[in-house]
């Protein structure tokens, strides 16, 4: 069989193969019309092929004007296909392919009946290469394939450029699958060139129908169909405003014509004449978008961001995006009022938690601090870096407490230990600090306090405790027994000092109560136990 022949065989199957390819492929915007070139291109191969196949002549002329059914269909479904897809919008409609398939039928019924008319062909010049004399619908069905060709070229070029990654090069696969076979067909059309001896379209196809069918495996053509920019802004639901240099409306997408304020037909007027938007103009531009906020009467709070055109060749014109961040803005008054009350209820905790602690560490009769909070806080006064250079520590113990509670009740016992309590406080001031130890029983710290200065102290209590009255008690007096010890820097801790005080005032007691005795200072007094003598300096 001959090497021509081979080749349309290979066209044939290759066009069956790309059109199962397509079929089989999402129902993407230029799909359908692809589909209809490869077969009309599959009919005017096939035209091609019956007429190499056969010596009949008048089958070969027969083949020649069924082949305008492919010759006018193939570049006219492609031109729809082509411009379709790389726009990235809609399908194409129904009415635009039943009317290519009208024109192409009607070409192609022109020329099955030339005989008629003699408007496609007026006689055979070359039996070898089916070259013909032709009529005035031969140059005028050229022009309009050719036209819709180079329409299609043109603006699809354009896309192609615009595109971005596998998308361009799907494009230029759809461009190449066409611009060579065209330019074939010119050749052989304006010029006579021919591939064996015949129309050398065909032929071109297969190479272009391989490329094509490498597109569809390797670059998903029709499975990943570029989106059309101008779909996207129509979509955006931020409002977009492109503006000129006189900030006069250029373009705006559904989003911002429904903004209130906006003139009806917006493109071409100026924003500046509109007081809703003036504020927008003050927005600067930049190509980093800088952003600003705009509260839009009854419409919401926009973020605006302006972005400069003079990269793209428009000096002075800028595009303004707005967008709506009402949500955002409640949602972050809700968390800050959220953050407000969490941050009073914090607050209230560290109080309630201080004012727990507080009460914890007092002693809720007297208002002194009680035995676990000296514990806590005293022994640092002793020993470590923190170390005063002396310690003056005194227990003293209310005389003959349990009288006024046996006699008076115990309400007036509490009257006795409240009215101590004062007295000790009002006494020390900031020199010293008073703790309940426990029961009548009190302990009074002075730091950097000698033994004089400390009984010196001790002497105005007991002056001052002599002189009071306590309502209703007429046969007992308020007296105190103490206990007193000097704790040197480092010598002693607080236990110790504690300890040394209260034997102090196991000896006071001993001698007859109403009085302060010195750990240690003995002398004329029941001696205290030996253990205790150990501590004396």
């Amino acid at each position: 069989m001959e090497t021509s022949i081979w080749l349309l065989i290979s066209v044939m199957v290759l066009a069956v193969l790309i059109i199962l390819g397509a079929i089989r492929a999402p129902d993407a915007p230029g799909r359908k019309a692809f589909t209809l070139s490869i077969l009309f291109a599959l009919s005017w191969t096939a035209a091609v092929l019956a007429r190499h196949s056969s010596s009949d002549l008048d089958f070969k002329i027969w083949a020649c004007k069924f082949a305008w059914f492919g010759i006018i269909g193939t570049p006219l479904y492609w031109s729809l296909s082509f411009l379709t897809y790389a726009r990235g919008r809609d399908v194409e409609k129904v009415w635009q392919l039943v009317a290519i398939g009208l024109i192409s039928s009607t070409f192609g019924i022109l020329a099955l009946t030339n005989d008629w008319h003699s408007w496609m062909y007026i006689r055979l010049i070359d039996e070898t290469t089916m070259l013909f004399e032709h009529g005035w619908l031969y140059p005028a069905a050229m022009i309009f394939a050719y036209s819709a060709m180079a329409i299609a070229f043109v603006l699809g070029l354009t896309l192609t450029i615009r595109a971005r990654g596998i998308h361009r090069w799907q494009l230029w696969a759809l461009l190449a699958s066409a611009f060579f076979p065209l330019v074939g067909n010119v050749s052989y059309t304006a010029y006579g060139f021919t591939i064996f001896n015949d129309d050398p379209t065909p032929f071109i196809f297969a190479a272009t129908g391989a490329f094509m069918l490498g597109a569809q495996l390797f670059g998903q053509l029709f499975v990943l169909p570029p989106i059309g920019r101008d779909a996207i802004f129509e979509v955006l639901p931020d409002p977009v405003i492109v503006l000129d240099a006189e900030n006069r409306i250029l373009e705006l997408n559904p989003a911002a014509s429904a903004l209130p304020g906006m003139p009806r037909q917006a493109i071409g007027s100026s924003l500046s004449m509109q007081p809703e938007f003036r504020a927008i103009l003050e927005a600067p531009a930049s190509s980093e978008g800088e952003r600003s906020e705009l509260t839009l009467g009854g419409y919401g709070i926009f973020e605006i961001s302006a972005h400069s055109l003079t990269p793209w060749g428009r000096r002075g014109g800028r595009m303004i995006v707005m967008r709506n961040i009402s949500l955002r803005k409640a949602a972050e008054e809700r968390m800050a009022a959220l953050s407000r009350d969490l941050e009073a209820r914090l607050h209230e905790n560290v109080l309630l938690q201080t004012l727990l602690k507080e009460e914890a560490s007092r002693d809720h009769l007297t208002g002194l601090y009680n035995r676990r909070h000296a514990q806590d806080i005293l022994p640092a006064l002793f020993q470590g870096n923190l170390a005063r250079e002396r310690v003056a520590v005194a227990v003293v113990d209310i005389d003959h407490f349990k009288l006024f509670n046996d006699r008076y009740g115990h309400q007036t016992g509490d009257t006795v230990l409240k009215l101590f309590a004062a007295m000790l406080t009002e006494d020390l001031g900031a020199q010293g600090q008073a703790f309940r130890w426990g029961g009548e029983e009190f302990l009074v710290i002075l730091p950097d306090c000698t033994r004089t200065e400390a009984l010196a102290h001790a002497a105005r209590w007991q002056e001052r405790l002599s002189a009071t009255e306590i309502p209703g008690v007429t046969d007992l007096a308020l007296t105190f027994s103490g206990g007193l010890f000097i704790a040197l820097n480092d010598e002693v801790s607080m236990e110790e000092a504690v300890k040394a005080a209260d034997t102090a005032l196991y000896a006071a007691k001993a001698a007859g109560r109403n009085r302060m005795v010195t750990f240690g200072d003995y002398a004329g007094l029941q001696q205290p136990d030996k253990k205790s003598l150990a501590l004396s300096r």
